[in-house]
């Protein structure tokens, strides 16, 4: 690692953990690019894994960071007053008071990467940011901390959250995402969905502190273990909230499936047939900056007339040729309805739509096939 010392691009030509004994500190503009290779970068729970300096611009791709440990700061990465460009990169079992997986004191982007087991004893168990974030393309997962589990928006921060994921995160106080006085944050096309918290105040997906700003476009927030929404949120149009309709928008079943490897570079929870979200999105914010007719895994929108709300847009299966769909396959199928992945003889080639049943969802894959469009 001395290679970082002088800046530039730094590349590897071999797989494996760099074990750390002193937290790596970046005082000159560095790229560390872990393409071709399998490299983690570990704190061995003893120290932090990387620091930006103030003033610093610092490329990471391709990497995991793991297990950093400090006692105020950033367990993964801190940014002090630098510029972090974070890429493909992976956010592991961070711990710290402020921002587990990162703290973002200066400008950051990360960008199709997850985080996922960070822990927070204070806020931000995924992230923590006073700054200005973006955080697109990205899932943000099973993260903990006394307010914002998976990410603090704190008092003075600006983020944009875009195509993106939050789901399973936890805290005391607000396990989504945690807005607070003074901060904007702008969440377009995203699935925060299934968080958590302990104590009953604040909300589980999404919290708004009175002084600050929460704007959503596009985006389900869904199935808060705790509630959906806390807080004055400004309705951008295209939302959906279940089940309460404590967030704006739409009051329906977005039928989301399980946070789960569905394509692209990160996790992500699909919408199925018969979602309240399909073609129901504002195609303009789709269109625009920075979604871009795009879903979280780069797959095209709009697939339907509009686009979906959220970070997945669904696109209706289809068979070609050489492939023959007869009533064979409806017999097939319906021999097994309500077979789970847990009972013998459950065959999962005859599982379509990929929830780990095989019920009348499945039959409606095959159906359409007819000629009966999906809904």
């Amino acid at each position: 690692l001395t290679a970082l010392e002088g800046g530039g691009t730094v590349t590897f030509d071999c797989s494996g953990t760099i074990a750390l004994t002193a937290e790596i500190v970046v005082s000159a503009n560095t790229t560390i690019d872990g393409s071709g290779q399998d490299v983690i970068i570990s704190g061995e729970d003893m120290v932090p894994v990387l620091t930006v300096g103030t003033g610093v611009a610092v490329k990471v791709k391709r990497l995991i960071i793991a297990n950093g440990h400090s006692d105020l700061y950033g367990g993964g990465i801190a940014n002090e007053f630098g510029d972090l460009t974070i890429e493909d990169s992976a956010i592991v079992d961070n711990v710290s008071e402020f921002g587990g997986g990162i703290y973002n004191g200066g400008t950051m982007t990360v960008s199709s990467s997850s985080l996922i087991g960070n822990y927070a004893g204070i806020i931000g168990g995924g992230i923590s940011s006073t700054g200005t974030a973006v955080v697109d393309h990205s899932t943000i997962s099973d993260n903990y901390g006394l307010a914002g589990g998976g990410i603090d928006n704190a008092e003075g921060g600006t983020m944009i959250i875009s195509n993106s994921t939050v789901s399973g995160n936890g805290a005391r106080f607000v396990g989504g995402i945690h807005d607070g006085a003074s901060s904007i944050v702008t969440i377009l096309n995203s699935t925060v969905a299934d968080n958590w918290l302990v104590l009953g105040k604040g909300a589980s997906n999404i919290s708004n502190d009175p002084l600050g700003t929460t704007i959503l476009k596009n985006t389900i927030v869904a199935i808060g273990v705790g509630g959906n929404c806390d807080g004055n949120i400004t309705n951008g149009g295209g939302n959906l909230s279940y089940p309460d309709a404590s967030c704006p928008g739409i009051n329906a079943d977005p039928v989301l499936g399980p946070l789960q490897n569905n394509g692209g570079p990160t996790w992500t929870m699909a919408i199925g047939p018969g979602s309240a979200a399909i073609d129901a999105a504002v195609d303009g914010t789709c269109a625009g900056v920075p979604v871009n007719n795009l879903d979280q895994r780069g797959v095209v929108r709009p697939q339907g007339l509009h686009c979906d709300i959220g970070a997945f847009e669904w696109v209706c299966p289809s068979f070609v040729p050489p492939a023959q769909v007869g009533v064979e396959d409806i017999v097939a199928m319906a021999s097994l309805w309500g077979w789970t992945d847990v009972t013998p003889g459950w065959d999962p080639q005859f599982d379509l739509n990929l929830d780990s049943r095989i019920d009348i969802l499945d039959i409606m894959l095959v159906t359409a096939a007819w000629g009966y469009t999906c809904s």
